[in-house]
């Protein structure tokens, strides 16, 4: 995942130097020279840049977290795993690089936030400041005089503030400029370039972009406020005057009035009359959109952005192919029919390859009726990677399992990621075939049912009845599980009426329970132990029966009494609940 977050990242900043170049090419290609058009067209060409992630496709391989996908043997020790050891450390250092820049990015804007706020808590207000020209100008900010700065900063969205030095005081000129940015909102524009420059630290075009985009800015407010004062050489006056002084550092994020690097292109445009044509100026912004858009199809088109593999399979279906690397795949469906009817299984299928790794054709070697179709649609559409000699077939299985704790009838069900054990072992066929059974099964009681185990039990079942067919019912504790044998043909209805579970893992199940009371002839003779009964449980979960196998009668009748209204759980098999033989030991000791 680090790597395709890394591979993403590295073409994502080449498709901003390439939209970037484009548009800045063609600004200078058009002649563009109007202050706020250039403004607008750098906003525009950075909007674009920040919206290439939501506005172009990304290259999605489907595949589900669930699916365990074997890619064969690990590569012998060699070039390839010293390659692999050296991608990661290089991948976790980029990592590491681009956190920590924009850290300490934010850091460096959240310093100069606090620097802002103490100069202005050491400024004085000066009441009445351009009082007339804030009226003028229909903005209100207050006007406050700081040591802390050499030259007039502004900042603030709701209530702004202009720090201006003592010997600026005076200035028309210099305050004009201030409201302007305050009627412009431009403090806004400002911290959002800020947080982009954080963002993307490590990226030229980046810097370049916004460095044009403030130099415009400022070319525009010099515009606006030459109009406002009807005096352009009062105003390269004070521009001139203030860049001769220490003034014109930059104090993030705030718009200072000027900066050093941007003074002679701004008196440049100053000097100069630039206009354009309605008709010209129409069709430079047309032509700006359509090569931008041409430029941002091509960047994504050359460098495409891959998602994260996405869950794309219905729930409780698993594919393995083997050795084979897989690229993509359609999503496997678990036909609600057969989750209706309560079929699971594993569909085996024979792929055959083309040499480029699409499939051509699918035949299904095994698997239940109701889930070959399924399998077979989805298998067609898979596409295999072709680096390595592809085998002109190959052999693959989905399974599909209802969810833990429904037991259906079918083909072996997956075993859970937890081994059970087989607490019991039900076969109900006609003696004959039980005859043929003895001596074939794999699966003992007691011993650990694994995928390995179900599939020799399924091919032992085959050889004696292909008909036959599997069910495991696992116990309501999880610590085992019941296997029940029996012809396909046996419908839900046919299962054993009455199972046979452990003392301990029915006790699992007990909701109720009586605890009896101590006889007192049994006290009174110090008589203790166990008395141990052989119990049916209805389908209803009460007991029926409770006949006594060992244990003092005297203990026994108090027993049987309490034991006699306890409640279990329904145990269900298939769905269906079925009476359970279970033995229960009640211990007496004088404790009591």
């Amino acid at each position: 995942m680090s790597g395709l977050w890394f591979q993403n990242l590295a073409f994502y900043s080449l498709q901003i130097a390439g939209v970037a170049v484009a548009g800045a090419l063609l600004l200078r290609l058009l002649q563009i020279r109007i202050p706020t058009i250039r403004l607008m067209c750098w906003q525009v060409l950075i909007a674009a840049c920040l919206m290439l992630p939501v506005i172009q496709p990304w290259l999605t391989a489907k595949t589900n977290s669930n699916i365990r996908i074997s890619m064969g043997p690990a590569i012998a020790a060699g070039t390839g795993e010293r390659s692999r050891g050296m991608a990661i450390p290089v991948i976790g250092i980029a990592f590491l690089l681009v956190g920590a820049g924009a850290a300490i990015r934010f850091g460096i804007l959240g310093l100069g936030l606090w620097r802002l706020r103490r100069y202005r808590r050491n400024s004085t207000f000066v009441p009445g400041a351009f009082d007339d020209l804030q009226r003028k100008l229909g903005v209100f900010a207050d006007v406050q005089v700081s040591s802390d700065v050499s030259g007039p900063v502004t900042f603030g969205f709701l209530h702004p503030v202009i720090l201006l030095p003592e010997a600026c005081l005076d200035d028309a000129s210099i305050a004009c400029h201030e409201l302007v940015h305050v009627r412009r909102h431009d403090w806004l524009f400002t911290v959002i370039e800020e947080c982009i420059l954080s963002v993307f630290w490590f990226h030229p075009a980046m810097w370049w972009m916004i460095a044009e985009i403030q130099l415009a800015r400022e070319e525009a407010v010099d515009r606006e406020v030459v109009g406002i004062l009807n005096s352009r050489d009062q105003y390269l006056e004070s521009l001139l005057a203030l860049a001769a002084s220490r003034a014109g550092f930059d104090l993030a994020p705030a718009s200072p009035f000027l900066r050093k690097r941007h003074l002679q292109k701004r008196v440049a445009s100053l000097l100069k009359e630039v206009s354009m044509s309605k008709f010209r100026l129409t069709s430079s912004l047309a032509a700006f959109v359509a090569v931008l858009t041409l430029a941002a199809w091509l960047g994504v088109r050359s460098f495409p952005l891959q998602a994260a593999p996405q869950e794309a399979d219905w729930a409780n279906v698993t594919v393995h192919t083997g050795s084979l690397p897989i690229l993509h795949r359609s999503p496997v469906k678990y036909p609600k029919e057969a989750q209706a009817k309560r079929i699971e299984g594993t569909v085996v299928m024979e792929l055959s390859l083309s040499e480029s790794g699409t499939v051509t054709d699918a035949r299904v070697l095994s698997g239940p009726d109701e889930l070959r179709r399924a399998a077979l649609e989805s298998a067609l559409e898979w596409h295999f990677a072709h680096d390595a000699q592809l085998p002109p077939k190959a052999q693959v299985s989905i399974d599909f399992h209802l969810p833990e704790g429904e037991a259906v009838s079918g083909t072996p069900m997956a075993p859970p990621d937890e081994l059970a054990r087989l607490d019991r072992l039900f076969i109900q066929a006609p003696e004959g075939i039980k005859q043929k059974l003895e001596g074939r099964l794999p699966l003992r009681v007691g011993d650990r049912i694994t995928q390995s185990v179900l599939n020799d039990l399924s091919a032992a079942l085959k050889d004696v009845d292909e008909h036959l067919r599997i069910t495991i019912h696992p116990n309501a504790d999880k610590s085992g599980s019941m296997i029940f044998i029996a012809l396909s043909d046996t419908g839900p209805g046919e299962s054993p009426k009455r199972i046979r579970v452990g003392g301990n893992v029915e006790a699992a199940n007990l909701v109720q329970k009586v605890t009896p009371l101590y006889p007192a002839e049994a006290k009174a003779n110090r008589i203790q132990g166990s008395v141990r009964f052989t119990v049916i449980i209805g389908k209803d979960g009460r007991v029926q029966t409770v006949t006594l196998v060992s244990g003092d009668p005297v203990l026994a009748q108090a027993a049987k009494e309490a034991v006699q209204q306890w409640i279990y759980k329904p145990t269900l098999l298939n769905g269906d609940p079925v009476e359970v033989v279970t033995q229960v030991d009640v211990n007496f000791t004088l404790s009591q």
